[in-house]
């Protein structure tokens, strides 16, 4: 078989399943996630490079995403979250991982994909989006293959995934600091129940996380969501959470920025 046949095979075969990895990707070392139990649970000792997985939002997701960044960071290595709906506060973001907070989910989409192509990312992790990221999951696991990094993708659903993981809390699952009468007045830590599947294959795992407490500023940030449904003034224009933007209508319009 000449060059130029096998050239057209490799690019029917990419269209036919653009989730498949070349072999020598596919004995990349994973991107581990710093939390033993979990690094345990995924195959390869963590979350594929080159793949996307999709993690359902909630039940401690964010926490665990975190630990994973941050991870990476301390290994050398560069992570990014690209969060598409402005709930996360910069002053709440500790140094390292890059923060990417776009203005609207399509810009999170091409944000996310450029910093998948670079090369530069051992971890990339998106959350804040619907639906709509997930019918391009076939175009941003082809990004993340081709810079060879290891993407989250923080959705319900998606056309296509490597890996699916699912995480919850359970009320009892959480551990308290008591005052000198025995009242509970602080978490300090939460177990996690993380289940993952795949083809022909799906385990369980549960760790502990510490909870850190962040005291919010009393102005929070022009972009930042309220998540009070309050709403809020953006460069002259009311804008509500739960409705559209538009001038001041009355006296019942309130800014919390």
């Amino acid at each position: 078989m000449n060059a130029a046949a096998v050239h057209e095979l490799r690019q029917a075969l990419e269209r036919r399943f653009p989730d498949a990895l070349p072999l020598g990707r596919g004995t990349a070392v994973s991107v581990g996630t710093g939390i033993a139990a979990l690094d345990m649970l995924l195959p390869g000792g963590g979350l594929a490079r080159g793949r996307l997985t999709t993690w359902q939002p909630g039940g401690g997701a964010t926490a665990v995403l975190r630990t994973a960044v941050e991870a990476a960071v301390g290994r050398g290595e560069r992570a990014a979250w690209v969060d598409a709906s402005g709930e996360l506060g910069a002053d709440f973001w500790r140094k390292g991982p890059l923060l990417v907070r776009p203005a609207h989910e399509r810009a999170a989409l091409v944000g996310a994909e450029e910093l998948l192509r670079s090369g530069g990312f051992a971890l990339v992790v998106l959350t804040g989006v619907g639906r709509e990221t997930g019918r391009e999951a076939v175009r941003l696991s082809r990004a993340a293959r081709a810079g060879g990094a290891a993407l989250v993708l923080s959705v319900g659903e998606a056309a296509l995934s490597h890996l699916r993981i699912a995480s919850r809390t359970r009320p009892e699952g959480y551990r308290w600091r008591r005052d000198p009468f025995g009242e509970p007045v602080e978490v300090t830590a939460v177990r996690i129940e993380v289940e993952a599947s795949s083809m022909g294959w799906s385990g369980r795992t549960s760790f502990e996380l510490p909870v850190r407490t962040h005291c919010a500023r009393v102005s929070p940030e022009a972009r930042l969501v309220d998540r009070r449904g309050a709403r809020r003034r953006l460069r002259g224009a009311w804008h509500d959470p739960g409705g559209d933007a538009g001038p001041g209508r009355g006296a019942e319009r309130t800014s919390t920025a």
